[in-house]
């Protein structure tokens, strides 16, 4: 309606006018042709198609899946990416039971070792922040595809690396290739498959993801044992260029972003060195002491790096990270969960094995194969998980899932001296299936929480609390074994009272593991709660309902 003059009065404006003003010199006739053919084209377009209309171009730095892969192909996307993950998190556990076959044969001391398994480990930490934003930026399934070629690279060399110091860069080579491949891969995910159907994807991806960390010690024993220590990374050579000749056939391609967002160097740098500096902090404060200058300075520069990240992000207008992510609180809920959750989990990955072969005196490679109602029970269940938090929400699922596996530790925590490994299978097989229960609704939640224009940055959140709750754990579980005893408590060859010392002190840890996951169900309890505004917020880039964070019971 059009007004004239001050005495209020009113004359309708002609529509020719109206069509005109909005699209400029475009007769009124065929612009009402063109709005005839977008309602014919809405009326037939399939459900799980962009409900974006045709005429508007699509900004998504991320594929645009559910326009270009097909229902049947989705699986495949799917397998591959387990495959490259399970990979990925198979080196960081494999390795460590090649470790004294690599310092006999390279004459590695103790601090050389630790850099074989820190090289890997700290670089993942220090950039899988940039990996996510580069997946936003440039298109997940070409960082996917990049970050996929460097971890290949990485590995060859490592398995034909003549000298310590080759072995060290290339473990950190193959770091890297892991930093970027890993959020690139959720975000692939999150983007190939619609809501409705993205849970049961992405408990497949959990409990494969997950089984790595308690098969990786049983897979790198038998590897060891039958081709050496070499073949630990000589074999993701095949099987990783096959996962990227299937990745570059499957993955459709991306649709670049029409304007390319500035790349925060300077938060990529503040980032990497506080989330460095803390894992290194982590990983040498047993050592070393907690009061010692080094963990002194370490903890200032991790303070003061990230203290600065978190000012200069708030600040720039194109940050790495974008902080209000932190506002829905089912995204904050979801990445504290997982910290705490994957600090617990560490006990039983890791230093269960160590009871089993230093106090029951078991081989690496029967402590690995008792693991495998655990990994067995979260493969299984996860998927399960992942349906079922599709349709109930996921707080109900955590809560139930971090107290099942709360009762499980208490119950690992009466073991002695002379336990039965029947009794230490059943215990296990119930912690995988609170791991199972707990591990998919989070990553479910963490993602829901983001559009499709940042998939890879909240997946790069996301990995990062999984890596610090890693480091964290076992720096807690280490610092609670050796306050019973002398370091020499992991030795086989020693006698009962140090085992008892040792049993003790994991006893004592299993015990504060439970307090942290009956914690951990608590907070998810209180915080995984429907958002105002966001319980129905819909997916910018696919038109999904992705207030499934939020929808929690």
């Amino acid at each position: 309606m059009m007004r004239i003059g001050s005495g209020g009065a009113h004359f309708p404006t002609p529509r020719c006018l109206l069509l005109r003003s909005r699209h400029g010199n475009v007769g009124w006739r065929r612009v009402s042709r063109m709005k005839r053919k977008q309602r014919e084209v809405s009326l037939h377009r399939r459900p799980d198609r962009d409900s974006r209309p045709e005429s508007e171009p699509d900004h998504s730095p991320v594929l645009p899946g559910r326009q270009l892969v097909s229902a049947r192909s989705r699986w495949g996307v799917l397998f591959g990416l387990t495959l490259v993950t399970f990979l990925l998190l198979l080196e960081d556990t494999a390795v460590s039971v090649a470790l004294p076959s690599i310092q006999r044969q390279l004459g590695l001391g103790f601090d050389g070792l630790e850099w074989v398994v820190n090289a890997y480990t700290l670089t993942i930490a220090a950039f899988t922040l940039l990996g996510g934003r580069l997946a936003d930026r440039n298109g997940a399934r070409g960082i996917f595809l990049i970050g996929l070629g460097i971890f290949i690279v990485g590995s060859l060399v490592s398995g034909l690396a003549p000298n310590a110091g080759v072995l060290i860069s290339s473990r950190a080579v193959q770091g890297l290739g892991a930093a970027l491949v890993a959020p690139a891969a959720l975000a692939l995910i999150a983007i190939t498959f619609p809501a409705e159907r993205r849970g049961a994807a992405l408990g497949v991806w959990a409990g494969v993801s997950a089984s790595a960390l308690g098969i990786g010690p049983l897979i790198g024993a038998i590897i060891n044992d039958s081709l050496g220590w070499p073949w630990i990374f000589l074999v993701n050579v095949p099987v990783g260029v096959l996962a990227w000749l299937a990745a570059s056939f499957l993955l459709p391609k991306s649709n670049p972003p029409a304007l390319r967002m500035r790349l925060d160097l300077v938060g990529v740098c503040l980032s990497a060195t506080g989330l460095l500096s803390l894992i290194l902090l982590l990983n040498q404060g047993n050592a070393a002491g907690w009061a010692s200058a080094l963990v002194i300075g370490l903890s200032v520069v991790t303070l003061v790096a990230l203290g600065l990240f978190v000012w200069h992000e708030r600040r720039t207008p194109e940050p790495l990270v974008n902080l209000s992510l932190f506002h829905n609180r089912s995204f904050t809920a979801a990445n504290l969960v997982t910290l705490l959750a994957t600090a617990v989990m560490c006990s039983l990955f890791f230093f269960l094995a160590l009871y089993l072969q230093t106090v029951l005196g078991y081989s690496a490679l029967v402590s690995g194969a008792s693991l495998l109602p655990l990994t067995v029970t979260i493969v299984v269940v996860a998927p399960l998980a992942g349906r079922m938090a599709d349709r109930l929400g996921v707080r109900a699922l955590i809560v139930v899932g971090m107290l099942l596996l709360a009762a499980a530790l208490l119950g690992l925590s009466t073991l002695g001296l002379d336990a039965n490994l029947t009794t230490v299978m059943l215990w296990l097989a119930l912690a995988g299936f609170g791991i199972a229960l707990a591990r998919t609704p989070t990553t479910t939640a963490a993602l829901g929480a983001a559009d499709g224009s940042s998939y890879g940055v909240a997946a790069g959140i996301f990995s990062t609390f999984q890596a610090a709750g890693l480091a964290l754990g076992i720096a807690m579980m280490g610092a609670i074994l050796t306050s019973f005893g002398p370091s020499a408590a992991f030795e086989r060859g020693f006698d009962q009272a140090h085992h008892a010392a040792f049993v003790q002190g994991f006893s004592t840890a299993l015990v504060v593991n439970a307090g942290i996951a009956v914690f951990a169900a608590a907070l998810a309890g209180i915080m995984l709660r429907p958002d105002r505004g966001t319980a129905h917020q819909t997916d910018a880039s696919s038109g999904d309902d992705i207030g499934l964070a939020n929808r929690v019971d």
